[in-house]
């Protein structure tokens, strides 16, 4: 499983940033500072007044008349409008006015009479003339009867005013209801003018405001109290001539009503009560009717029974009864008293049959007078109803004609209070904003502030300085530090190869091998570190056949092959240089040798082993250049014949070091970077892309070569000294001199 390290922010690097760039950040500094600070002391001074009124919280009117033309100054809402309304080009105009900023030179100042100031004026009144035409071409022929007169136009002065506007500004004070209304000028005492003149327009356009909406109200007023009059006097007629329609006296009450429904109510009453009865009395005589013709049955008759005669004929009767029931026992049935008790009996049942039709004919005359009496209740209930229905009726539409005379009278009675109370509002001059503080005449201007403005041109300068320097080198993509090399490519760092003029006449005719002619110098020293570096990248088998490349070209490859070969015979090692790059051959220049024979005319067979190898005259140091240019170098290179001569070479040399062509231009690196056992990258510091360098990478990897390292060349180390200087000390040499020397000493 594949882990990724945390980057770790490292500050020397951000100092090392800021100290390659210093001159970035130096000259953004030094650029606006100098610009502020001539700003600031060629600048006008600005001065500024400042004036403070209150917006009192409710209205101080003495009268009620708030539904009339109320104000709700709780809200914030309200105190907004208020500051809006103070900056705005209304109150702009008014205070221009009264102040004729118009004339003033701070505002209109004079023209310059020179060719371009004509010039800007000429074109001026040329486009205002093209917008009057233009908008005369659009405008109907009825507008332009109602055209203003242009001095009244107020585009005219729109510059003038938005100018104005600029230079006012509200403050309100947090917590209160205080406000401060400022205003700024070139002019001090014109600036105090200015301030109390916006504050007075702004009283003054908020009373006159008050007033004009009194003034509308009496208006409105007084038409809306003439259509109620008419409104009250119409409906006051119509409830009268209603009134003498139906008849009407009095108004109706709830007290009428109450009695008429009472009324109502008890003749229903007694409706169910006689309908009761009637049903009652009926069932009673239909009862006895029926038992009329059997008289034997009528003393199953309730009033029959509870008939006293009846009661007393009975009683009659018994005893009749129980005294025949005793002369029976003693006489027979013909005996004159048994005769005579007999003849009793038949008249008491005579009379009680003669009693009982009495008693018929008494429920007959009970159930018609029922019946009667019925009928007249539910006449006269139904008599009751239909005039209980018709007064509701007149009710109604009397209700309905009384209360639109009284709301008419109501509200005419309510207009006339509030034409009194607006009469008396329009002549009382009140209002809720007052000025607490005029504004007085400063002393001091409030800009330029030199002292601020300098020390934010210092903070602003050095922040954009810092961020142009990160932000170049954020852009700049080229490789320029070991831990990019490291990072990005994932390869080994070999050593940095200082800066240093290769054409200098004191290193001699051979001015490139610098780790000849000047073995104590830098440079020397970093080409013999990468030697060690080189010696010591395999732990078992240190590499003898090494190919030096680059991505692409003058990256200095060829300087850094030669002069890591000499030090390498400068440790002992018998060392071979071949120069494989037979595109644009430099080695047999460096090396003052003949070009006659070389690594082409070997390859294809011209001459012999021995013959291409020439002599250097430098202890330890062979060559082997790359002769006559041949038109298929690839080929050459990756022929079986290049194989076998690197490993003919192998037995007699200690270290081969090839020069070859850069990676991305020509294919002859892949093809060799497989003969060898190692191969460095020379990387161009701050000049070669890292995207380049990795596809250069990547080429070599696909062909199964092995990456040594890359070596950084041309290194600037004074400039980059900081970074680099863990790599060196100082040491005292021939002469007492000091120069830098790596840490690794020289195999």
């Amino acid at each position: 499983m594949e882990t990724t390290k945390e980057q770790e922010i490292d500050v020397r690097q951000y100092i090392r940033v800021l100290s390659k760039r210093r001159w970035v950040v130096i000259a953004a500094f030094m650029l606006i500072v100098i610009m502020v600070a001539i700003y600031s002391f060629t600048a006008v001074p600005v001065y500024q007044a400042k004036a403070r009124i209150v917006i009192e919280k409710e209205n101080p009117n003495l009268v009620s008349i708030q539904e009339v033309m109320a104000v709700d100054s709780t809200g914030t809402d309200y105190y907004q409008t208020q500051y809006n309304i103070i900056e705005s080009r209304t109150v702009a105009r008014e205070v221009i006015r009264r102040l004729n900023l118009d004339k003033n030179p701070e505002f209109m100042p004079e023209t310059d009479d020179n060719m371009f100031s004509n010039l800007r004026e000429w074109f001026r009144e040329k486009r205002q003339s093209w917008k009057e035409q233009m908008d005369s071409l659009l405008s109907s022929e009825k507008n332009k009867g109602n055209t203003v007169p242009k001095s009244d136009d107020p585009s005219q002065d729109s510059p003038l005013v938005s100018a104005f506007i600029t230079r006012i500004k509200v403050s309100p004070i947090r917590n209160s209801r205080l406000v401060d209304v400022t205003a700024e000028a070139k002019n001090p005492a014109l600036a105090a003018r200015m301030a109390n003149e916006v504050v007075k327009v702004y009283i003054d356009q908020n009373m006159e405001t008050k007033l004009a909406a009194a003034k509308d109200a009496v208006r409105w007023l007084t038409e809306r109290i003439e259509d109620e009059r008419k409104k009250v006097e119409t409906a006051e007629n119509a409830l009268l001539q209603y009134k003498q329609e139906q008849g009407i006296i009095t108004g109706f009450s709830n007290d009428a009503e109450k009695i008429t429904a009472e009324k109502l109510a008890k003749l229903n009453n007694q409706v169910v009560e006689f309908e009761s009865k009637r049903v009652e009395t009926e069932t009673r005589y239909q009862q006895a009717l029926a038992l009329e013709k059997t008289p034997d049955l009528l003393d199953s008759i309730p009033e029959v029974l509870s008939n006293d005669i009846i009661k007393e004929i009975k009683k009659m009767e018994v005893n009749l009864y129980n005294k025949m029931s005793e002369l029976s026992k003693k006489y027979g049935s013909n005996h004159p008293q048994m005769i005579a008790i007999q003849s009793e009996l038949a008249e008491l049942h005579q009379r009680k049959a003669t009693e009982g039709k009495r008693i018929v004919s008494s429920l007959r005359n009970e159930y018609r007078m029922a019946v009667a009496k019925e009928d007249s209740l539910k006449k006269s209930f139904e008599e009751q109803k239909g005039e209980s229905l018709n007064m509701n009726k007149k009710a109604i539409q009397y209700g309905v004609l009384y209360r639109q005379a009284e709301s008419s009278k109501h509200m005419y009675e309510l207009l006339i209070k509030r034409f009194k109370e607006t009469s008396l509002t329009e002549e009382m001059k009140t209002g809720n904003i007052r000025m607490i503080d005029r504004a007085e005449i400063p002393n001091t201007p409030i800009s330029p502030n030199k002292s601020r403005n300098i020390l934010l041109a210092v903070v602003i300068g050095l922040t954009m300085g810092i961020g142009l320097a990160f932000g170049l080198e954020y852009m700049d993509n080229s490789v320029k530090l070991p831990d990019e090399i490291k990072q990005y490519l994932g390869i080994p760092y070999l050593g940095p190869i200082p800066a240093y003029d290769a054409n200098e006449q004191k290193y001699g005719a051979v001015r490139e091998l610098i780790t000849l002619h000047s073995p104590k110098s830098t440079p020397s020293e970093s080409f013999r570190g990468i030697r060690t570096a080189v010696m010591f990248s395999s732990a078992d088998v240190r590499p003898q056949v090494i190919l030096v490349t680059s991505a692409r070209p003058a990256e200095g490859k060829t300087l850094c092959a030669v002069n890591i070969a000499v030090a390498m015979a400068q440790s002992g090692s018998k060392t071979l240089v071949i120069d494989c790059d037979m595109r644009r051959p430099r080695v047999h220049k460096i090396f003052e040798t003949g070009e006659n024979k070389g690594l082409s005319a070997l390859l294809v067979g011209t001459c012999e082993l021995e013959e291409a190898i020439l002599p250097t005259g430098i202890e330890n140091v062979s060559v082997i250049p790359s002769g006559a240019i041949p038109p298929n170098p690839s080929e050459l290179l990756g022929s079986k014949r290049m194989d076998t001569i690197i490993q003919e070479l192998r037995k007699s040399y200690d270290r081969i070091i090839i020069d070859s062509p850069p990676i991305t231009a020509v294919t002859d690196s892949v093809v060799v970077s497989s003969l060898v056992d190692g191969v460095i990258i020379v990387i161009r510091t701050a000049e070669t892309p890292k995207q380049v360098v990795y596809n250069a990478m990547m080429s070599l990897k696909a062909a199964n070569a092995r990456i040594l390292g890359a070596v950084l060349n041309a290194v600037n180390i004074g400039k980059d000294s900081y970074y680099y200087y863990h790599n060196y000390y100082y040491y005292y040499g021939t002469g007492g001199k000091s120069k830098k020397q790596q840490f690794k000493e020289a195999a």
